[in-house]
């Protein structure tokens, strides 16, 4: 079986999200000290590969720890949604062109290519994302979740996160900073991303992969 790990590798001076928590990893104690050794650790609930939960958006809405183990698993089908996908068409008109796969997925995952920008400023700018209308299209089938390999499933100029709200007002949990998507060699595979056990949890970092024979 081929899997692929999805997430990034959660360190001090990575990318955030402008405005959140920049991450702290901190050596608590040491073997030759203190005779084990533990970390310390400052970080928010979306950091790094991350999955929103609908209490992120939607105020007295579920939290991740509210859902059961199998929300968190299932298939899905990979979508090119990059620029050069999009460019000169409508959303909705082009995800219908999957409409097929989508219906046999649990898990939908953009991929924009735009994870070859992490570490760069323009990672948090102009990146493909929804829009309500193809975020509304995509409520309409019975997913779990949908990811993507951006920092965000709403477009950098949203005000009012209408993709979020969307998505998240039908329990259809957002996965966000997914990468080498370019390594998955199937349309269709085995998805898990399984958030920390956090009472009350609006977001958690996730353990991202996909997986095939």
């Amino acid at each position: 079986m081929r899997i692929i790990d999805l997430s990034y590798v959660i360190k001090e001076r990575m990318p955030v999200y402008p405005g959140t928590p920049e991450v702290e990893i901190k050596q608590f104690s040491r073997v030759k000290n203190e005779g084990y050794a533990e970390k310390e650790m400052r970080l928010g609930t979306h950091t790094g590969t991350h999955m929103d939960a609908p209490a992120h958006m939607i105020e007295g809405e579920k939290t991740l720890d509210q859902f059961f183990l199998s929300k968190f698993t299932g298939r899905a089908c990979l979508i090119p949604f990059s620029h050069d996908d999009l460019e000169g068409k409508d959303k909705v008109e082009y995800l219908s062109g999957f409409e097929s796969v989508i219906r046999d997925s649990e898990f939908v995952i953009l991929y924009t290519g735009w994870s070859k920008r992490w570490g760069n400023d323009d990672y948090f700018a102009n990146f493909p994302a929804l829009d309500k209308n193809s975020a509304e299209y995509l409520s309409g089938f019975h997913l779990k979740a949908i990811g993507i390999d951006a920092i965000s499933i709403d477009m950098a100029d949203s005000e009012n996160f209408e993709a979020h709200h969307t998505l998240l007002s039908q329990e259809i949990l957002i996965i966000e900073n997914l990468c080498h998507l370019d390594e998955i060699r199937q349309s269709s595979f085995l998805f898990s991303a399984f958030p920390l056990l956090i009472e009350g949890s609006d977001g958690s970092p996730v353990r991202a992969m996909a997986s095939y024979e």
